[in-house]
């Protein structure tokens, strides 16, 4: 027993130690990015193009993206009850921004998505559903921004607009995502494919221990679901549509959105925002952003400057979801006292 303890207390500071490791690069990578940028942009273009940007686009912007966080939490209201938990739409709403709050914050990952699905384990004792609907709600909005991605793609490709090498990389990797994510619909729509991925999982006791059979069945849609699929996917599209018309008011407050190069944002963004699946330091993704923009034309120095602008509202407008966490651990806390 005592070596159980002792090995169990050697694995938690092995983690621990890594977190820290992990934290500590992601913020040295945080500080030699901005300090980069900031060397190479200089302190006075960058209080001048953010002291001359309109506000009241940037009040548009910031409407548009909560609106979009709205309507996100209808969506993942929607899913939760048809996997058969039916929460109230107050405390839906505030997980999602919670999540978002984590995302946002943490600038990366699925730590937001995690919190969500721990707090509905913990509360109600579903973490598979949970688990399953935030799956399908994270992969209705990437597939909504993948799919404006392609076609915005297919169109500036018939006119010859995307010729720089890096900007095809990125749209051949797009096209790649969208056929990955359409294989996926296919596989939680169609019985025949279900029946012959689980006669593959199910000869491996690996995947039989980590019960993947039961946790991807939670995710999968029976014939009644279609009109359920047929809602969420015209809410995920117009999500979206909203997402990314929140950072072209951004860039409108800016003066970099014209009749001519609007079209780019339904590519960029979308790939830019894909990278938020990825745990990586903050500025990475809008430095790479920065990148893509500049390359389609765009003024270099508003391009980067304009990808930090869209964060940071981003992440004060999510900051509330810290305002919920912080009051429900409160709450928690007052009830334990008063219990006791």
């Amino acid at each position: 027993m005592g070596r159980e303890c002792a090995k169990g207390r050697r694995v938690a500071s092995k983690n621990h130690t890594r977190k820290i490791i992990s934290s500590s690069a992601k913020l040295l990578a945080t500080v030699l990015i901005i300090a980069f940028l900031i060397r190479r942009l200089g302190w006075g273009t960058i209080a001048t193009t953010i002291a001359g940007a309109n506000p009241l686009w940037l009040a548009a912007g910031s409407v548009v993206f909560f609106v979009s966080i709205w309507l996100g939490s209808v969506q993942w209201y929607w899913l939760l009850r048809n996997r058969g938990l039916s929460l109230p739409f107050s405390r839906t709403f505030k997980l999602y921004f919670v999540g978002m709050f984590f995302n946002n914050f943490i600038m990366g990952g699925i730590v937001g998505d995690a919190v969500k699905v721990a707090s509905i384990r913990a509360r109600d004792g579903k973490g598979k559903v949970g688990f399953a609907a935030t799956f399908l709600d994270r992969f209705a909005g990437l597939w909504a921004l993948c799919g404006f991605a392609v076609v915005g793609s297919i169109i500036l490709l018939s006119r010859g607009m995307l010729t720089h090498g890096r900007i095809e990389t990125a749209v051949i990797a797009l096209f790649a995502a969208f056929a990955l994510f359409a294989g996926i619909m296919l596989f939680l729509i169609f019985k025949p494919i279900q029946i012959f991925f689980f006669s593959i999982t199910d000869r491996f006791a690996f995947f039989r221990k980590l019960k993947i059979k039961e946790i991807i069945s939670e995710m999968l849609f029976e014939a009644q679901d279609y009109k359920l699929l047929a809602s969420v996917a015209m809410l995920a599209f117009l999500t979206q549509f909203l997402r990314i018309g929140s950072n072209i008011l951004i860039a409108a407050s800016l003066n970099l959105v014209t009749a001519e190069n609007f079209q780019y944002f339904f590519i960029f963004i979308p790939i830019v925002s894909m990278l938020m699946t990825v745990p990586l330091p903050f500025g990475v993704r809008e430095t790479f952003g920065g990148v893509l923009f500049a390359l389609a034309g765009f003024q270099p120095d508003a391009a980067f400057i304009m990808g930090f602008l869209a964060s940071l509202i981003a992440i004060a407008i999510s900051s509330l979801g810290g305002f919920f966490f912080v009051t429900e651990k409160m709450y928690k806390s007052s009830s334990k006292k008063n219990g006791a």
